[in-house]
């Protein structure tokens, strides 16, 4: 599986920590579905490449699974300098992204951050080749140039208890491109299904094998700052040569 890279412990030269996999039911469906899900990526991608995050770290806590389809070309003209980017650097570039364009005086105040955090933070992301200032405006590159991933899925695996899993699941979208729950029960309570379905949210379910019973809402990438992060890592592992195959 040379096109699958895996994420499974903390790697802190690139400021990834995870959480170790509590053994048991849960830990055993994540991991026949991390089996299943790459096998299909390899036979029906030939243009991507999948990153496999187990239990990362990340602010709403740890998505027992984040697998995210990016381009091979992720690494292409990656600097030093990025590979020191923040989260308030991550921030203020997913700021300007979203605003297509923004003066410093601007992001000081929606952001709430002091003036000398936001010019070191854009001085960093100059140095990275992500940002320039045209007409008193900060704008950043193509986002295709900065952000590689094309897919973003967290996944939470749940047995017991399906009604917890859904404001996790929910929480996962302020970041994924698509959200699901995965569960090795296929006989979920209508009212349930209703629930996932109204937040957007996406079901596997298994019986002899794993099946897509509902389809995620798509939300758009990058949706913030730590959409920013996972492309970040995939980058700093790669030029570092820290990934785990």
């Amino acid at each position: 599986m040379e096109r699958c890279l895996f994420f499974k412990k903390d790697i802190p030269s690139i400021g990834l920590f995870t959480r170790k996999a509590t053994i048991g039911e849960e830990n055993d469906l994540v991991e026949q579905f991390v089996d299943f899900y790459c096998y299909n990526f390899i036979r029906y991608n030939r243009n991507t490449n999948l990153a496999i995050f187990i239990e990362p770290r990340i602010l709403s806590g740890f998505p027992d699974i984040v697998l995210a389809s990016y381009s091979p070309t992720i690494a292409d003209n990656w600097t030093d300098t990025r590979n020191r980017l923040s989260i308030p650097d991550l921030k203020i570039l997913s700021h300007i992204i979203a605003t297509k364009g923004i003066n410093g005086k601007e992001i000081m105040t929606t952001l709430r951050m002091p003036e000398k955090q936001v010019l070191f933070s854009l001085e960093m992301l100059i140095d990275s080749n992500l940002i320039d200032r045209k007409n008193g405006m900060w704008k950043s590159g193509k986002t295709k140039s900065i952000f590689s991933i094309k897919k973003l899925l967290a996944v939470e695996a749940k047995i017991n208890n399906m009604s917890r899993v859904v404001e996790q699941s929910f929480l996962n979208t302020w970041f994924s491109s698509h959200s699901y729950v995965l569960t090795n029960r296929n006989n979920l309570k209508e009212s349930i299904v209703k629930k996932f379905e109204k937040r957007g949210l996406g079901l596997y379910g298994k019986t002899n094998q794993f099946m897509k019973v509902i389809e995620a809402k798509k939300h758009l990438l990058p949706s913030s700052y730590l959409s920013l992060q996972f492309n970040e890592w995939i980058g700093r592992a790669l030029t570092s040569s820290k990934v785990m195959h």
